[in-house]
C-alpha cells in the first residue's frame, strides 16, 4: 500500500491519479496492442486476479470519464458524443445535462476536475461470463480548482475545497462504465 500525504485525516487515501496517455502503436504494427494508462489507486482488499483486472477495466472507464468531462466542458463539445462509450445510468445523463448547458451557453466551466487520490472501496465478483460486476471507487478532488457557473452569474468559489467523491463503475455490455456518482464525504 502506498501512503500518500494530502488529506488531513488518517482514513485511507489512495495513490494520485497518473493520467499519461495511452501509448500509440507505432506505424502499422498490430502484434502488440498499445498500453492503456491504469491510474494509480490504493486499496486495502485483497483481490485476486478476476478482481485485479475488474478494477483495471473499471479504472480505465474512470480516467476516459474525468478526461472527456474536462474536455468537453471546457468546450471540445463533439466529445459529449463519446460518453456513452464510459458511462451509463445516473452519471451519464448527468454529464450529459452539464455539456449541454456549458455548449448552449447556459453556464460555463473553467479550470479541471483532477482526482487526487483513488481507492478501490469494493469489487463485486465478475460473473465468470465477465458480463456483470462493479467496482465501488472513492477519490478525492479539489473543488476549488474549477467551477461551473449559471450564464449571468459570478463565479463563486466553491467552499467545500476537497472532497471525496464516490462512483459505482459497472460492467455493462462487456465494457466498464461509470454509472453513479456521489459526494461521499465533504472532506478527504
Amino acid at each position: 500500500m502506498v501512503s500518500v500525504v494530502g488529506c488531513a485525516d488518517n482514513s485511507p487515501v489512495a495513490a494520485p491519479t497518473s493520467t499519461l496517455p495511452a501509448q500509440q502503436p507505432d506505424g502499422g504494427s498490430t502484434d502488440n496492442p498499445p498500453e492503456v494508462a491504469i491510474p494509480d489507486y490504493e486499496t486495502d482488499l485483497d483481490l485476486d486476479k478476476e478482481e485485479k483486472k475488474a478494477v483495471e477495466g473499471a479504472l480505465v472507464a474512470f480516467d476516459d470519464f474525468i478526461q472527456a468531462i474536462n474536455e468537453a466542458y471546457s468546450g471540445k463539445f463533439e466529445v459529449a458524443d463519446e460518453f456513452p462509450k464510459f458511462a451509463s445510468g445516473d452519471a451519464l445523463k448527468s454529464i450529459q445535462a452539464e455539456a449541454k448547458s456549458v455548449a448552449s451557453n447556459e453556464a460555463t466551466f473553467k479550470g479541471q476536475i483532477e482526482p487526487l487520490k483513488v481507492e478501490v472501496f469494493e469489487v463485486t465478483r465478475v460473473d465468470e461470463t465477465a458480463k456483470s460486476g462493479s467496482v465501488l471507487v472513492n477519490f478525492c478532488v479539489d473543488t476549488s480548482r474549477w467551477t461551473m457557473t449559471p450564464a449571468g452569474q459570478t463565479p463563486t468559489l466553491n467552499p467545500d475545497g476537497k472532497v471525496t467523491m464516490q462512483h459505482t463503475i459497472q460492467l455493462d455490455d462487456e465494457s466498464w462504465k461509470v454509472d453513479q456518482q456521489t459526494l461521499w464525504e465533504r472532506r478527504c
